[in-house]
C-alpha cells in the first residue's frame, strides 16, 4: 500500500472513531438530561399553592400529615430562624450603654413635669404598649387601662417596643427611620412627655450624680463625669441600644422552626398551613419579623359598627403631603401580638378574631368602605370558620415563652418608676 493509501485510510478511521465518540456522547448527554428532569421533576419542593390546595382533602385530625404541609410550607417560603438586629456603626450596644438607657426609659426625670415616662406608654406588663385602644399622654397617671380618663388621649394606638429594633420605619406612620429618631420625638411632644426645653432636661440629668457616671461610662474615654457626655444625641442613643435589646426570639413558632414538632398543637399547625396559604398573610407579615417594613392601606373604618365609614387619620399622607398616601400605615409585627391588644392604628379591634374577620372580608373595600388606596394584596380570603379559629390559635404561638424585662427597683433621679 503506498503512503498516501495508508494516510487517507487512517484519515478514515480517525473520522469515524470521531463521529462514533461525539454520537455517544451526544446521546450520553441528552439522555442524563432527561434522567435528570425526571429526577427533578419528583424530587423538586411543592409551591405555596400547591401545599395549600393539599390541605382542603387532609383531615382535620391527621397530625403527622399538617406538619408536613407546614413544614413544606416553611421550606418553599425560605423561613429563616430569628437573627440579632443590625445595630448602627455609631451605637453598639454595650452594656454600660443599655443599662443608661433602661433606667432612662423608666425615669420620669424626661418630661416636663417630672410624671411620664417611656414606660409610661410602653410597660412591660402590657407587652411593651398600654392595653388602650388609644395611648393616654400629658396629664395622665398609672399604666395600662389604670391610665384611661386620666389624661390627654393621644392619636394612635400605642404600638409594642417589643422587636422594634428589626423595622426601617418607626410610629404607624413612618414619620422616623431609625429608633433613636423615634425615642426623641415623644419627649418633645406637647401631648406626650412635654419637655419644653433641651437646657433644662441637660440641667437637670447633669445635675444627677449617678446620670453622670452613667454617661461617662457609656460614651465617654477616660471621661472626668462631669456631665460632659449628657447630650441630647447620648440621650436618644441609650434609649436606643435599651430598646435594642426588647426582642422576642424564642416563642412555641421558633421551636417548631427549629424542628420541635411538639411544640405546636395541631389546631395551630393547621393555623400556620392556612396563616401561609389561603389567609395570604405571609405576604405582609413576612416571617421570621411578621412584617415587611413598609406601610399599606387595609380600609381600616373609623369604629366597628355596622356600615362606618374609613378612618379620617391620614397616616403616611400627612408625612408625604400626597393624597395617595391617606390612611397607609406600617406593617404591625405580629410576636407578643395576643398580648397587645387591641389593634390597627385606632384600635378599634379588640380581638384577634375581629381583625381575621376583617381581612377575611377583604378589608375596608370588602366591607362596601370606599377606600383612596387600598393595598392591592387585601382581598376577600374566604377561610371558613374553623380555619379563622386555627388562624388565630396559630398567632398565639408567636408569644413570647420568656419573661419581660423587669421594672427597676427605682432610678437615678429618685423620682417614682415608671413617672406618676
Amino acid at each position: 500500500m503506498s503512503a498516501p493509501d495508508s494516510q487517507n485510510k487512517r484519515a478514515g478511521l480517525s473520522a469515524k472513531l470521531v463521529i462514533s465518540v461525539g454520537v455517544i456522547l451526544m446521546a450520553l448527554l441528552f439522555g442524563g438530561y432527561s434522567i435528570v428532569l425526571r429526577v427533578w421533576g419528583k424530587s423538586a419542593p411543592p409551591t405555596t399553592e400547591e401545599l395549600a390546595a393539599r390541605a382542603r382533602a387532609v383531615a382535620l385530625e391527621d397530625r403527622p400529615a399538617w406538619i408536613e404541609l407546614a413544614r413544606g410550607m416553611l421550606a418553599s417560603e425560605n423561613i429563616q430562624p430569628l437573627a440579632a438586629p443590625i445595630e448602627p456603626i455609631n451605637n453598639r450596644g454595650e452594656a454600660s450603654r443599655v443599662e443608661l438607657g433602661y433606667l432612662l426609659f423608666f425615669d420620669p426625670v424626661l418630661s416636663g413635669d417630672k410624671t411620664m415616662s417611656c414606660a409610661s406608654c410602653h410597660h412591660p406588663d402590657y407587652g411593651m404598649a398600654d392595653g388602650l385602644p388609644k395611648g393616654i399622654g400629658l396629664g395622665g397617671s398609672g399604666f395600662g387601662p389604670h391610665r384611661a380618663g386620666k389624661g390627654k388621649v393621644l392619636q394612635r394606638n400605642t404600638p409594642s417596643v417589643f422587636n422594634s429594633a428589626f423595622s426601617p420605619i418607626q410610629f404607624w406612620d413612618g414619620r422616623a427611620g431609625t429608633l433613636e429618631e423615634q425615642a426623641l420625638i415623644p419627649i418633645f411632644s406637647e401631648e406626650e412627655m412635654n419637655q419644653p426645653s433641651v437646657a433644662e432636661l441637660l440641667k437637670r440629668l447633669r445635675a444627677i450624680p449617678r446620670y453622670r457616671e452613667l454617661f461617662a461610662s457609656a460614651f465617654g474615654f477616660n471621661s472626668k463625669q462631669d456631665g460632659s457626655e449628657i447630650s441630647l444625641p447620648n440621650i436618644t442613643r441609650a434609649i436606643a441600644a435599651f430598646e435594642r435589646k426588647l426582642n422576642i426570639v424564642d416563642t412555641a413558632y421558633d421551636r417548631f422552626v427549629k424542628g420541635q414538632d411538639d411544640q405546636l398543637t395541631t389546631g395551630q399547625v393547621r393555623g400556620m398551613v392556612v396563616f401561609f396559604g389561603q389567609g395570604q398573610c405571609a405576604v405582609c407579615h413576612i416571617p421570621p419579623h411578621f412584617q415587611d417594613g413598609v406601610l399599606a392601606s387595609t380600609g381600616v373604618p373609623v369604629s366597628l359598627e355596622k356600615g362606618a365609614p374609613l378612618d379620617t387619620d391620614p397616616g403616611f399622607a400627612n408625612v408625604i403631603r400626597r393624597r395617595d398616601g391617606f390612611g397607609q400605615f406600617k406593617t404591625p409585627g405580629l410576636r407578643n401580638v395576643s398580648r397587645t391588644a387591641p389593634y390597627m392604628h385606632n384600635g378599634i379591634f379588640n380581638t384577634l378574631e375581629e381583625i381575621v374577620e376583617f381581612y377575611n372580608d377583604g378589608g375596608g373595600r370588602g366591607r362596601g368602605i370606599e377606600v383612596i388606596s387600598q393595598d392591592s394584596k387585601v382581598a376577600k380570603l374566604n377561610l371558613d370558620e374553623q380555619q379563622k379559629k386555627d388562624l388565630v390559635d396559630f398567632m398565639k404561638a408567636l408569644d413570647s415563652l420568656e419573661p419581660p424585662p423587669a421594672v427597676p427597683n427605682s432610678v437615678p433621679s429618685g423620682l417614682p418608676v415608671g413617672g406618676k
